[in-house]
């Protein structure tokens, strides 16, 4: 674990900024991608790859999201992992945040609708 600031946890798949309230959750990029572009949607800005995978995920004001769908912020300061799920539904997709620390495991979950039929995978 490296601490950058008094306040900010780094680690390969994760940031966490406790002073700006932000979370990002980094995806390994593939060799034969890169990142074109970036999505806000609610709280959260998407960047998405060449081959429409999600490279990386921001959580803004991410401990007021936890505590207004009933999860644990203290979770964040200590923080060991965190990863990024896309799960395809009817009407769009599921990003499914799983979250490692304080001994135990939190899955926090974005319905994103959708109008037309869009393929985006983690």
């Amino acid at each position: 674990m490296i601490k950058e600031k008094q306040n900010m946890i780094r680690k390969s798949t994760f940031m966490y900024d406790e002073d700006l309230d932000r979370l990002m959750i980094f995806n390994n990029l593939k060799a034969d991608e890169q990142v074109y572009g970036s999505v806000h949607i609610l709280n959260l800005v998407l960047d998405i790859t060449t081959k429409n995978r999600i490279a990386n995920i921001e959580i803004r004001n991410v401990s007021e999201y936890l505590k207004s769908i009933d999860k644990n912020p203290d979770i964040l300061k200590m923080l060991n992992s965190a990863k990024i799920s896309v799960l395809p539904v009817r009407g769009g997709f599921i990003i499914q945040i799983i979250l490692e620390g304080l001994n135990k495991i939190e899955e926090i979950p974005y319905t994103i609708p959708t109008e037309e039929k869009i393929l985006i995978t983690a």
